[in-house]
């Protein structure tokens, strides 16, 4: 039976990288923020149907200890982080010893392997470099410039310049929650893994690829970069003077968000007098008096429920969403209807949960596997 014919079991079962094999190289020197990106990359690629095989050095991966931990067992913590990134993937870990790590990569090479996801500074770089591969290496800094110190998702975030957006302008600069340059680093990786694999199907020999966490940092934060004005000012953090801000209610919060032409279902949401006054009527004038604007605005949330707030001004085109807990996400009921949260497998916790790959095609979703396809030694 063809493919086109063939029953959607059968289908289902079918994901756009099937067939596919990545190694995913880890390096015992390797920052963690670097060792999150590519891993993140790997999880990506495994849950679109890729075969991952995922190679850590020989003292384990670094993350492996990161938290949260699931439970306490005879194996010790389990980190939910770690299980999270690499469910579904071939662990091998690496010998000590550089000739046999070198023999044992050249017996898997020789066995097939697409693509590489590689870690900065690997004594492997010179072998995965002979090959005609798609190889992607994942890195602090952007290339040719020093490195200025040891990396972290903290300094990343604050030499990538996202730092200096976020919190009050008069106080020090807050830092974004979890690993989010790290995840972003990876899905830039993700990205540059199937452009060299999509160059290699049309017949051409990839080079390799690099990404920076740094400057993947400074990529998503380029509104910041290209809102400069004249005289060299930057955007910055603005605080309580800010446009778009996070307003109380009665059960938590609200964020406020509305274009030039969503003010006026705002202001007639409220019901504000104050807010017809000529000094809000164009978004420059709002601008001056943000602080103003808002008292205006946080008594009527004040004493509504987020819902409450949120159906009221979906009823006038005001796009406000309430900021919801994780415990609120995974009983939604359309996270419920759609199964976007999943059981994370292969752990003793029975209700741990997480999101999964928020694709969907041909009425299939990308689901992680069940559980990791084997751990070995080489």
């Amino acid at each position: 039976m063809t493919r086109d014919n063939a029953p959607t079991a059968v289908l289902q079962d079918i994901k756009p990288l099937s067939g596919t094999v990545i190694l995913e190289v880890g390096n015992a020197k390797s920052p963690a923020c670097l060792r999150v990106a590519t891993s993140f990359a790997g999880k990506i690629m495994s849950e679109l149907g890729a075969k991952i095989v995922k190679l850590e050095p020989s003292g384990g991966d670094p993350v492996r200890h990161f938290p949260p931990f699931l439970a306490t067992g005879p194996d010790g913590k389990r980190s939910a982080l770690f299980k999270f990134l690499n469910t579904g993937k071939t662990t091998l870990s690496m010998p000590s010893d550089a000739v046999a790590v070198r023999s044992a990569v050249e017996s898997l090479l020789g066995a097939g392997v697409d693509g590489v996801l590689l870690e900065e500074d690997s004594e492997l770089k010179a072998v995965l470099a002979r090959r005609s591969l798609a190889l992607v290496e994942i890195a602090g800094w952007p290339a040719g410039t020093p490195a200025l110190g040891k990396l972290s998702e903290f300094t990343a975030l604050a030499s990538g310049g996202l730092l200096d957006m976020i919190g009050e302008p008069d106080r020090k600069p807050l830092r974004l929650g979890g690993h989010q340059a790290s995840y972003s680093a990876g899905l830039s990786v993700f990205t540059a893994l199937m452009a060299l694999l999509a160059e290699r199907d049309a017949g051409r020999h990839p080079a390799p690829a690099r990404v920076s966490l740094i400057e993947t940092a400074m990529w998503v934060n380029w509104k910041a970069i290209a809102g400069i004005d004249e005289k060299g000012k930057s955007p910055t953090r603005q605080g309580n003077q800010s446009e778009f801000q996070v307003v109380r209610c009665l059960d938590g919060w609200i964020a406020v968000v509305f274009s030039v032409t969503q003010f006026e279902g705002l202001r007639d949401l409220v019901n504000s007098q104050a807010l017809r006054h000529a000094k809000f009527a164009t978004r420059e004038g709002r601008l001056k008096h943000m602080g103003e604007l808002y008292r205006y605005l946080e008594p009527w949330f004040a004493v509504r429920t987020r819902a409450e707030v949120y159906h009221e001004a979906q009823t006038r085109g005001v796009p406000l969403g309430p900021v919801c807990t994780s415990a609120e996400l995974i009983a939604d009921p359309q996270n419920v209807a759609r199964g976007f949260i999943v059981p994370l497998a292969d752990v003793s916790v029975s209700d741990a949960r997480a999101p999964r790959l928020p694709v969907l095609w041909s009425r299939c979703v990308g689901t992680p596997t069940s559980k990791p396809r084997e751990e070995a030694v080489l």
